[in-house]
């Protein structure tokens, strides 16, 4: 019998006690420049078998707590964290809603799954709106990876 996953298209704001099947597509930490790169979260992108992707984050209080456990291109089942709208200043994908992790959240990794996840995922821009949101910090239009796990401009 499969079992009945939550789409990350259906997330609505609020704690969720569904359990959705994802990918961790990319994970790295955001840090506050400001404050001598002081840990902010770790944030992710999560896709699910309808390729809806969508942002997560992990607060820097509960990184300790599931930040050995995050693995690039690995499946999870996710379950209890919070729904919220995804930040007009910070937005890394089309998804109105971001997942934020909390102190009871479940994130476990799946040895095996009959769920088709890209392992992949790319957002296609016209010139013209790159250009657009350009300068504005709206939206990372397109992101480097210098160093795995590392944001970079």
């Amino acid at each position: 019998m499969a079992n009945s996953y939550t789409l990350l298209q259906n997330l609505r704001a609020g704690r969720c006690s569904n359990t959705a099947e994802v990918r961790l597509l990319r994970f790295w930490e955001a840090k506050n420049i400001n404050k001598g790169g002081e840990l902010i979260s770790v944030d992710m992108l999560l896709i699910d078998e309808n390729l809806t992707v969508v942002h997560g984050s992990i607060p820097a209080s509960r990184q300790l707590q599931f930040k050995n456990r995050l693995s690039e291109g690995s499946v999870y089942t996710l379950s209890g964290f919070d729904v919220t709208r995804s930040s007009p200043k910070y937005r890394l994908s089309d998804a109105p809603v971001s997942v934020r992790f909390n102190a009871e959240t479940d994130f476990e990794k799946l040895p095996a799954t009959d769920s088709i996840i890209p392992t992949e995922h790319f957002r296609f821009r016209q010139y013209d709106r790159i250009i657009e949101l350009a300068n504005t910090g709206n939206q990372l239009p397109g992101m480097t990876l210098r160093n795995r796990g590392a944001l970079c401009n």
